[in-house]
């Protein structure tokens, strides 16, 4: 019969070979096609008007602009105003000197200071801020820190912990103006006809 064959036996040296067992990888969040990211170290000077997500890890001077539903992320520094019509802002850095205006949710982790945050969704803060809030909704973190004056419309919750001084009231809903059509302006002016009475002959 066959014998198996011992390297060693001859003489040989022998090389064990280690395998390396990988630990599964957690997937990586994918970029939504056509984002623009400016990368830190970056810095630029002047207004940006964008069309699609932009996350912005270096430090600008300027207003950032959507007319879309563009989500704005602060990374790094803006001095100035960040408007999107119908996305979200989203500050993990800070905006120094600006106001937001967002079509749909703001969310502060950072820092926020010296102007006005309007929101037709809902504020999240968990940062620090200086200046006006209003939204429909406003949630003020454990962490949250800051002054200034609060303006919610359905709903608010502060957590235990924030330190918030300040104006907190809740908006009056706007009240409609009803206009009477032209017809229901009319009304017959005329004494009502009295039935007379016919007697025969």
């Amino acid at each position: 019969m066959f014998k198996k064959w011992n390297p060693e036996e001859e003489g040989m040296e022998v090389k064990e070979e280690k395998t390396i067992s990988q630990a599964p990888q957690a997937p990586v969040a994918k970029k939504p096609s056509g984002a623009n990211t400016i990368l830190k170290g970056s810095k630029l000077i002047g207004d940006i008007n964008v069309t699609c997500d932009l996350e912005l890890s270096g430090d600008i001077e300027g207003n950032i602009r959507s007319t879309d539903k563009s989500n704005i992320a602060i990374m790094g520094t803006c001095k100035g105003n960040i408007e999107t019509k119908d996305g979200n802002v989203n500050i993990e850095g800070a905006l120094e000197d600006g106001n937001i205006i967002a079509g749909s949710d703001v969310r502060i982790n950072g820092r926020f200071s010296g102007g006005e945050v309007r929101a037709k969704g809902k504020i999240y803060i968990n940062g620090e801020f200086n200046g006006k809030l209003e939204g429909n909704e406003v949630e003020i973190g454990p962490d949250a820190k800051g002054a200034g004056e609060i303006l919610y419309k359905e709903f608010i919750s502060i957590a235990r912990g924030a330190r918030i001084d300040g104006q907190i009231s809740q908006a009056q809903k706007e009240l409609k103006l009803v206009k009477n059509t032209p017809e229901e302006n009319k009304t017959e002016s005329k004494p009502p006809v009295k039935e007379a009475a016919v007697q025969g002959k």
